[in-house]
C-alpha cells in the first residue's frame, strides 16, 4: 500500500464515533485522539501553526498565493454501526464477485449494484463488525495527501490553504463552535462525498425532532379512564405521521424515526426530518404539531411535548451568489479529463452552515460508498484521483 492508503488506515483504525445523547463538546472525547494525531502530522508536513481548540477542532494553515482556499473533513464517525476495533482489509484488483466479510455479512453486486463502477478496483473494506470511517476519514487523508504531495514538492505554486478538521458533523453540531475567524478563508470546500466528479451545492434542509410523552402510571386493574400508557401514545403518534413520507417512500424529502424508548409511564422519540424545499420541511412541522394538539386533547391529563431542533439549511442560495470554488472545482475536473457532474446531497454536509455564516464551500467527493454501515467501501484508484482534483483546485 502507498503512504497515503496507510494514513487513512491508520485514521480509520482510531474509534472517534460520536454520541448524540452526550451534551460535552465534542460529543465523545475519543474525537480528541485523532486531533491531536492530525496536529502533530500536520506540524511534521510544515503547518507549524497547526492547533486543536477546546471545543476539538484542528485548524492549519499554508501561506501561499492570492485568494485563501479553505478545506475541510470531520473527524466523527456516524453513529449507526460502532467504529470499535475497526479492522480495514484490501481487496486487490475486485473483479465483482461477493466479498465475505465475515460469517454473517458480505458485500454483493446484487445488494449494490453500483459498484459496477469500481470492478478492477482495489478496495479497502471492514471485516463485517464495524463501519469503515471513510466517512470521512477518507477526506482527511486525502488533504493530507494534498499537504504532503506539497511538501515532497516546493516549487509547485499554490493558493494560501486554510485546514479545519471539524468533531460531531454527523449529529449535526459539526460547525457550532467553529470559527470563520481562526479558519480565515476567502471560500471553501468539504471533501466528504462519495463520486469524485460529483460537485454537490445542494443539500437538504435538516431538523431534529424530539417527542417526550408523559402518561398516567396506575395498576392495569384501576386503569379504567384513568391509566394512559406513554408507549401507546408514542405508537400513535408515530402512526399519524405521513407514511408516504418515509424514506422508503419519498427521496426528495422524508422524516425518518431514529431512534424509541421509554415505559407506559414515560416515553421518548426522536426522528431526523429532511426536504430539499423548505415550505414542505414547515408544512411537516405543522403536521406534527397538530398531531400532538390531537393527542392532547383526546388524552387531556397527558404530557406531550415536542421539540423541532435547526441543524442545517440547504446551502444552493449561497454557492449561487458566490461561483469561485464551483467554478475552479469544475475547471480542475476538466483539466484531468474528468467530467463535473452538479448533484444534491440527500444529507448533510458541514459546508451546508458554513455557507450560511458566510464561508461558501460546496461538497467533494473521496471515492467511498455505502457510508455509514458495516458495508463501506474506499476505492484506492478514486481515493487517490481525488486527490489530484485537490491539488489541481488549489494550483496557482
Amino acid at each position: 500500500m502507498n503512504k497515503n492508503i496507510e494514513r487513512f488506515i491508520r485514521y480509520a483504525k482510531i474509534d472517534t464515533q460520536a454520541d448524540e445523547n452526550s451534551s460535552t463538546i465534542p460529543s465523545t472525547e475519543k474525537q480528541k485522539n485523532l486531533g491531536r494525531l492530525l496536529v502533530k502530522e500536520l506540524i511534521e508536513l510544515g503547518l507549524d501553526n497547526a492547533y486543536m481548540d477546546e471545543y476539538g477542532i484542528v485548524y492549519a494553515h499554508l501561506a501561499g498565493e492570492g485568494e485563501v482556499i479553505g478545506l475541510n473533513a470531520h473527524i466523527d464517525t456516524a453513529t449507526e454501526v460502532s467504529g470499535e476495533n475497526v479492522k480495514p482489509r484490501l481487496v486487490a484488483n475486485w473483479d465483482g464477485s461477493d466479498i465475505i466479510l465475515n460469517d454473517e455479512y458480505s458485500i454483493t453486486l446484487k445488494q449494490f449494484p453500483h459498484m459496477e463502477q469500481v470492478i478492477g478496483h482495489d478496495l479497502i473494506v471492514t471485516d463485517g463488525n464495524t463501519l469503515l470511517g471513510a466517512d470521512d476519514k477518507a477526506g482527511i487523508a486525502i488533504i493530507m495527501g494534498v499537504l504532503d504531495y506539497l511538501k515532497q514538492h516546493p516549487e509547485i505554486k499554490h493558493h494560501p490553504l486554510a485546514i479545519a478538521f471539524t468533531v460531531d458533523e454527523e449529529i449535526g453540531r459539526g460547525p457550532k463552535y467553529f470559527s470563520l475567524e481562526k479558519m480565515q478563508a476567502d471560500y471553501a470546500y468539504t471533501v466528504d462525498g462519495g463520486p469524485i466528479n460529483h460537485i454537490n451545492c445542494e443539500n437538504f434542509n435538516a431538523q431534529q425532532l424530539t417527542v417526550q410523552i408523559a402518561g398516567v402510571a396506575v395498576h392495569p386493574g384501576e386503569g379504567i379512564n384513568t391509566l394512559i400508557n406513554a408507549l401507546q401514545l408514542q405508537a400513535q403518534f408515530i402512526n399519524a405521521l405521513p407514511e408516504k413520507e418515509t424514506p422508503f417512500y419519498a427521496d426528495e424529502g422524508y422524516w425518518h424515526l431514529t431512534t424509541a424508548s421509554g415505559s407506559s409511564e414515560k416515553s421518548q422519540f426522536s426522528a431526523i426530518l429532511r426536504n430539499f424545499d423548505r415550505e414542505k420541511l414547515e408544512q411537516l412541522n405543522t403536521k406534527i404539531y397538530e398531531i400532538r394538539d390531537q393527542l392532547a386533547h383526546k388524552y387531556p391529563t397527558a404530557k406531550i411535548e415536542v421539540s423541532i431542533t435547526e441543524q442545517y439549511k440547504n446551502m444552493k442560495k449561497y454557492v449561487d451568489q458566490d461561483p469561485r470554488p464551483v467554478n475552479k472545482a469544475v475547471a480542475a475536473m476538466k483539466k484531468l479529463g474528468i467530467k463535473p457532474v452538479f448533484t444534491r446531497i440527500k444529507g448533510g454536509t458541514d459546508g451546508a452552515t458554513f455557507s450560511k455564516m458566510g464561508l461558501v464551500t460546496p461538497n467533494l467527493g473521496t471515492g467511498s460508498a455505502n457510508h455509514h454501515g458495516r458495508f463501506e467501501f474506499l476505492s484506492v484508484q478514486l481515493f487517490e484521483k481525488m486527490i489530484d482534483i485537490v491539488l489541481e483546485i488549489i494550483k496557482k
